[in-house]
């Protein structure tokens, strides 16, 4: 579903096609929160559907600040990401200019035992610490635009492909968007509640399965016992 047909079908669960009580940017705002929500839950169930990456090259010191690297790299926190938002770190690795990992350092929670260790990294605030100068790193995390839909890409002619998931599940995002204009207007709808829970539960269950037929697999190979430290 693109962002007209998801932002439509909002105006008919809250019954309100002619803007007489949700403005246009309110259709925005309320999308916009269902969006979130939506890929807060898939996240969940399998991170893998939001994971990107980012390189930062010649940084050249022990920290750069993800929301304002300037040259080093693209902006993935603050008010103005370049590319999809940090939701959560996975990993990061030293590499080379083209973003190659030459190896995996290793996550600290405490800064004092980052700083006294070698190959360690931190996230605090907004700034990626290490234990050591660092010239390039590849940054490999679960993000996502936070606000795609806008009043452009909501209005006849203008809707735009969002992501593959959302194509299957675009109805679940105006169902959510849906439960907070309830809020705000202080009433339930029995039937579009119900819709949600039923719609919610079939992503579950879909991302349960796993995207790929044999990713549930249990069977773990020896190469990756070995990686993983096992």
């Amino acid at each position: 579903m693109t962002t007209l047909e998801i932002a439509e079908l909002f105006k008919q669960y809250v019954d309100d096609a002619d803007q007489t009580f949700v403005s246009a940017d309110d259709v925005v705002s309320f999308l916009n929160i269902g969006y979130r929500e939506f890929c807060s839950m898939v996240i969940e169930q399998d991170a893998n559907v939001f994971t990107a990456e980012a390189v930062y090259t010649n940084i050249n010191a022990q920290e750069v600040d993800l929301s304002n690297p300037g040259v080093l790299g693209p902006t993935i926190l603050g008010s103005s990401p370049t590319q999809a938002k940090l939701y959560r770190l996975i990993r990061v690795s030293r590499c080379e200019t083209n973003g190659d990992p030459r190896y995996y350092l290793q996550s600290s929670r405490s800064l004092v035992e980052m700083r006294n260790d070698i190959n360690r990294y931190m996230l605090r605030g907004s700034k990626l610490l290490f234990s050591d100068q660092t010239d390039n790193i590849l940054v490999e995390y679960v993000g996502f635009d936070v606000s795609p839909f806008t009043i452009a890409n909501t209005i006849a002619a203008g809707g735009v492909f969002i992501d593959d998931i959302t194509t299957y599940y675009g109805d679940l995002i105006a169902l959510l968007a849906s439960k907070h204009y309830m809020i705000k207007d202080f009433a339930a709808n029995p039937v579009l509640v119900s819709q949600l829970e039923v719609r919610t539960n079939a992503l579950i269950a879909y991302l349960s399965t796993g995207r790929e037929w044999n990713s549930r697999n249990n069977v773990i190979g020896t190469d990756e016992l070995t990686y993983l430290g096992y």
